[in-house]
This record gives C-alpha cells, structure tokens and sequence, in this order.
C-alpha cells in the first residue's frame, strides 16, 4: 500500500502497549470524512486535550473491549482518507494557534494502522476558536485528564498545571535567547534556517526516492539525469492548497520546443496524481528520435518544486552533453518558476534555484551534431551543481541574463571557461520565440 511504512521500535510499543494515558489515545478502525465534520471534530478534540497537555499519539485501528484492547488494523481505504494535508487542514478551522500532527501509515503484524504524532504545545496553550454542536465549545481549553479522558480545564489544579508548562516553556525559550546573545548567535533565525532547509531536504530526498520506485529503465542503467529545485526561504508544510498548485502548475507550463519544462495537460490527467502534501505527475516515452524519456516532477504544498528528468542524449556515445541543452534548461526553469510562483508569491519573496547534472564524469560538451572539441572541453566530476538565489521580481526581470550566469558555472566544470555569450544569448532568444 502506497505510504505504509515498517513500524519502529518506539512505534510498534505504543501500538501494543494495551492500555491509554494522557499521551496515548486509541481509536477503532474509521475512515477520515471532511463531512462528517462530528467524528472528525471529535478527533480534533483529542489532538488539542493532548497539545495541551504532554504530546502524545493517536493510534488509529485499536478497538477497547470489555478486557483491553484489540489490534484490528483500518481497511486500505480508510487509510488513504487520512492525507496530512486534509486533517491538519480541519484542525486548524478549529484550533489556535494551530497544530500540525504527523500522520504516518504504520505496518505492523501485517496490518496498517494510522498513527497521529501530536506535538507538545510551544509557549501559548491551543484554545478552541469555533463551536461544533455537542462537541466543541468556541473559546475552550481542552486538555487530557487522569482518566485518560478529553475534557475542558474545569478544576484549578488542571489550570495551574497548564499554566505551568506554559511559564516553563516560555523559558527554555528565553534561555535559548539569551545563550544566542552570550554566544553571538541569532540561535533563533539559525534554529529555523536549518529547520527550513532540513525539512526542504527532507521533502527532496522523498521525491527522489519516488522516482527510482516508479523509473521503468533502471535495468538500462542510465546515468545522466538532470535534477531541477525550486525552493523558498520559509518552512510551511501546508502553505498552498491543492488547488492552488495546480492552477499555478497550469500557468507554469509553457511549451517552446515541443515539450514543456513543467509537464501537465487536461487531456493527460492519468500522468497527474496527488500526494499526501502536493501534486505528481511521471511521464515515461520516447522522442521522436527514439530515445527514452523520463520526466517526474512533484510540486508539495509548502511550495518546494522537483523535477527530474532523462535528456535525449543520455545515451550517446561516446558521452555528451549539448551546450543548447543546458542553455535551454535554464532558460525554461527561469521561466517556469516566474509564472508558478506569480499567483503564490509576492515580487519580494526570495526563491532559489538549484540544479544538478548527474553523471557527467567523462562527458563532453557539443553544440549540435559538430562538437566543440569533445577531448579538450570535458567534465572531470561526476555531478554538476549551480544554484542561484533572488527575489521573484528580480528572476523575472533578467531572465536571459540570469539563465546566461547560470550557463556559464555549468560549462566551466566542462573546463569551458568563456563560451560564446552572444551565441548563448541568441539561441535563448530563439528559444522563447520559438524560432529555429
């Protein structure tokens, strides 16, 4: 089943631990359904008890009896109704400030069990903001009780002790702060710089996982894959709807040499899937000149873009790489992510672009079927990468000259340190007047 993992060790025991606590809730097999806004209200009354209170987990797929409890596992379909996007979605209507749990399709005894992670509460304790009848109460503080129950704070005890954490919270913050300062570091803006380029990673490394599951020709073993990246400075896992990433995806996709840099069409909708936290789509065919073609991308919610795709020439041999190509791959990514990020973004928004050449060691520069001195213009490392960062205003007001400075660091590891730039210039003209 797509997205089920291997329980860990941590996991497997809080699945069979066979009694609840504060930090541990369980549930009977259900389904995950926006519209029975009742069952799924209760749940979100049991992820603020538990935020509010130590963190903990819901496992889903554990049925009570009269004698414990009992591992039923939820049906394929059940699982797949929990999407992160969907159930953090609902909790955040409800709840502030917002929590974000983690949800994870968990394997265990050869069967699946949906695990909600919640996290602790920071420095401020998560309030109701909105009534649900019989359910919710607006302005409500809920948290777990000794009876291992969900209620609302009703008892000064409950309330010292929640006031409490929050005081304690607060200063291990201010602790941090105050080390930064005595340390010379902002460890604030570095704590969520590195969160945010970790949790980028994260999602990268997912995506490139995914295209070796669904990658047809690996028996052919090719090397030369072009990967793309585009990412922001900020970490929201769930920054843009669904729907919003594919309006903008269609906008972004714009064809200037017979196929577009980002890949998507009405009449193709079996190449376009969703995920729990974006969009995907995978083309596998042939150019008409026979060669193979690969072509993954994947646009996540918090705005990460991925692409990774197999150029026409990735079986040449000897090996080569067309100066055009890679000219034109800058070109159309500039491009691509001016008008993806148009509708999502505000011109001071900075983005980056990454990309890497994979398996280039050996291989040698050509333009067109003549060849610019293959032995002599020859990269010596096997991957290539150029990134560049500006703000969205900036990318769309150089262009040519952004996709140039970019040409220029990819052909100087093929040991082509000045290259023809009005020649470059020329042909990326061409490119985006589709004139050949």
């Amino acid at each position: 089943m797509e997205n089920v993992i291997a329980a860990s060790d941590e996991l497997i025991a809080t699945i069979e631990r066979n009694f609840e606590s504060k930090g541990l809730d369980y549930k009977g097999p259900m389904a995950w359904n926006s519209h029975d806004k009742k069952a799924c209200c209760a749940l979100v009354k049991d992820v603020m008890g538990m935020a509010n209170t130590e963190g903990g987990y819901i496992v889903i797929g554990v049925s009570e009896l009269d004698h414990g409890f009992c591992l039923d596992g939820v049906t394929p379909e059940q699982a797949k109704s929990f999407e992160s996007s969907t159930v953090c979605r609902f909790i955040q209507n409800y709840v502030d400030p917002p929590i974000n749990v983690r949800v994870q399709k968990i394997s265990h005894v050869q069967k699946v069990f949906v695990v909600l992670e919640v996290p602790r509460f920071g420095d401020t304790p998560h309030i109701c903001q909105k009534d649900y009848p019989d359910v919710l109460r607006d302005r409500e503080l809920y948290v777990r009780t000794d009876n291992n129950e969900t209620a609302p704070i009703r008892s000064s005890a409950d309330f010292r002790l929640l006031v409490e954490s929050a005081i304690r919270n607060r200063t291990d913050s201010l602790l941090s702060s105050f080390r930064a300062i005595l340390t010379k570091t902002d460890a604030n803006s570095a704590k969520r710089a590195v969160s945010a380029e970790e949790q980028f990673s994260a999602q990268i490394t997912a995506a490139r996982i995914q295209f070796e599951k669904r990658n047809p020709l690996q028996e052919k073993k090719y090397t030369f894959f072009v990967e793309t990246v585009f990412s922001l400075q900020e970490f929201d896992q769930y920054r843009f709807p669904p729907r919003e990433l594919e309006l903008a995806a269609y906008k972004a996709s714009v064809d200037f040499v017979g196929w577009p840099f980002l890949f998507i069409h009405h009449s193709r909708r079996d190449c376009l899937s969703t995920t729990d936290d974006g969009l995907e789509s995978f083309v596998s065919t042939q150019d008409f000149g026979g060669n193979d073609m690969l072509d993954f991308w994947r646009l996540n919610e918090s705005g990460l873009f991925y692409k990774k795709e197999l150029p026409g020439n990735a079986a040449s041999n000897p090996p080569q790489a067309g100066v055009p190509a890679i000219a034109r791959h800058f070109a159309e990514a500039i491009y691509c992510m001016t008008r993806l990020y148009e509708s999502l973004l505000t011109d001071g928004d900075v983005v980056t672009l990454g990309a890497t050449f994979f398996g280039t060691r050996g291989r040698s520069l050509v333009w067109g079927h003549g060849g610019l001195f293959p032995t002599r213009y020859q990269a010596n490392r096997p991957q290539i990468d150029v990134q560049m960062s500006h703000t969205l205003a900036q990318w769309r007001a150089g262009i040519e000259d952004h996709a140039l400075q970019m040409t220029r660091e990819a052909l100087a590891f093929f040991q082509l340190d000045q290259p023809d730039i009005n020649q470059l210039r020329t042909y990326i003209q061409n490119v985006f007047q589709r004139r050949f």
